[in-house]
C-alpha cells in the first residue's frame, strides 16, 4: 500500500470516525447539561407553587376566617 493510499484511508475512514466519536461526546456534554438546567428549573416552579400556596392559605385565615 503506497503512501498516498494510506493517507486516502486515513481521510476517508478514520477521520470521520473520530469527528462522529468526538460529535457524540458533545452531544451527551449537552444531554447532561440540559437535564441540570431543566431539574433547577422545576425545582423554581416547585419553590414558587409553594409559596403561592402559603400566600393562598393566608389570604384564606386574613380574609374568609377558615
Amino acid at each position: 500500500m503506497t503512501d498516498i493510499q494510506l493517507l486516502s484511508i486515513v481521510v476517508a475512514v478514520v477521520f470521520p470516525v473520530s469527528m462522529l466519536i468526538y460529535s457524540n461526546s458533545r452531544i451527551t456534554e449537552v444531554k447532561d447539561t440540559l437535564r441540570a438546567e431543566m431539574a433547577l428549573g422545576f425545582e423554581r416552579l416547585a419553590n414558587q407553587i409553594t409559596r403561592l400556596e402559603a400566600s393562598l392559605k393566608l389570604h384564606e385565615i386574613e380574609h374568609h376566617q377558615k
